[in-house]
């Protein structure tokens, strides 16, 4: 017979069930952090002439782990239309708004690749083209264009 003092088993029961949970959420902090920190970037252009420009977008990864990444920019920035193609790993999504860049980066390796492309209907002399990345890196892709 147990003594009125001794815990209730199904008492026992729910807390045992109501901390594993805790316990989980608090170890995936600090990898989801490291994560983000671990991201570098770099867009720049390989080609420009009146009407149009070629870009290289290269994310680099500083971790032991592959770390998936999703680049996202809008398709009209400015009097610049954004298109995609995709070459090697990376998935191109092209949508009436945004191309969507997705790719899963190599445990301390970089992926880099011409997926984006500028037409320009009247060509501007100078273009600031935006983007985000997932997860972020240490500041927001931009890239600025000058038109010949």
């Amino acid at each position: 017979m147990e003594g009125t003092n001794a815990p209730d088993r199904r008492a026992v029961l729910r807390a045992a069930v109501w901390s594993a949970p805790v316990i989980a959420v608090t170890a995936a902090t600090p990898l989801a952090a490291a994560s983000a920190q671990a991201l570098s970037w770099t867009w720049t252009a390989q080609m420009i002439t009146s009407r149009q420009a070629q870009t290289n977008f290269t994310a680099t990864n500083s971790t032991d782990d592959p770390i998936d990444v999703v680049f996202v920019a809008p398709r009209l920035q400015g009097a610049v239309e954004l298109y995609g193609y995709g070459f090697g790993s990376w998935a191109i999504t092209l949508t009436s708004t945004a191309v969507v860049c997705t790719a899963t980066v190599p445990a301390q390796g970089s992926l880099t690749t011409p997926f984006l492309g500028y037409f320009t209907r009247t060509p501007p002399t100078t273009e600031v083209l935006v983007g985000s990345l997932t997860p972020s890196g240490s500041s927001v892709p931009t890239l600025t264009l000058t038109f010949t």
